[in-house]
């Protein structure tokens, strides 16, 4: 496998993306350095390994992946997939946006090649206001309210309605009305509009909170 990569080693060791690649039976045999980091792992263990052995908790996503693998492999046609896993600390979710295109290896056979790149801020802009760009973050902005008090503020910047959050939450109305009053009371407003225009002064209209981060394999295309 090294001879294999020799003329690419410096383009995938000075790469701003994770490399690996793997076999037909989806186990790896590559990962450059920023996929190990990914990974925790070094590249010793990285080699041999399945996504299982590397993140645990994709197994009940694993089916998908596999047979993701398996119609590149077939098809030769490439697939970009965004996937969303716990890494390390309870609520520390890591989301990559994951190419995967077809690798024949010169012995023969054939195998997939995976560019990982880590989702951390992702920027967007509007048609009506194209100069106020700000990027979504994943980091709680302030400490004034909880994560679940935040979920509710995200809701309403997002247009969703009082009466349709207690399903999307999997709350009851009363304990959304007791967030909301929380709300109320630690940033001294009396309504929804009020509530919004105090966190949008202080630039926490972009916050995602981790009940929205969702683990999982996301097919794109």
């Amino acid at each position: 496998m090294n001879q294999e990569l020799n003329p690419l080693r410096y383009y995938f060791d000075h790469s701003l993306f994770g490399w690996a690649i793997k076999d037909s039976a989806s186990r790896y045999v590559y990962g450059n350095k920023l996929a190990c980091r990914y990974f925790n792992v070094s590249d010793d263990t990285l080699v041999g390994s399945l996504d299982t052995d590397l993140t645990p908790d994709i197994g009940e996503y694993y089916r998908h992946i596999r047979h993701d693998d398996r119609k590149i492999v077939a098809t030769g046609q490439m697939s970009l997939v965004l996937k969303t896993f716990e890494y390390g600390r309870r609520n520390r979710l890591r989301s990559f946006l994951v190419e995967k295109r077809p690798w024949p290896f010169r012995e023969g056979g054939k195998g997939i090649i995976c560019a990982y790149m880590e989702i951390s801020n992702i920027y967007f802009s509007t048609f009506l206001k194209p100069s106020d760009r700000k990027p979504f973050v994943f980091t709680r902005p302030a400490n004034i309210f909880t994560d679940k008090e935040w979920e509710v503020i995200l809701l309403l910047f997002c247009g969703v309605k009082q009466h349709g959050m207690p399903e999307i939450l999997g709350i009851s109305p009363s304990a959304l009305r007791n967030r909301l009053i929380r709300c109320y009371d630690k940033s001294g407003v009396i309504s929804n509009a009020a509530l919004q225009q105090y966190c949008c002064q202080r630039g926490w209209d972009n916050y995602i909170p981790p009940f929205f981060m969702g683990k999982g394999h996301v097919l794109i295309n």
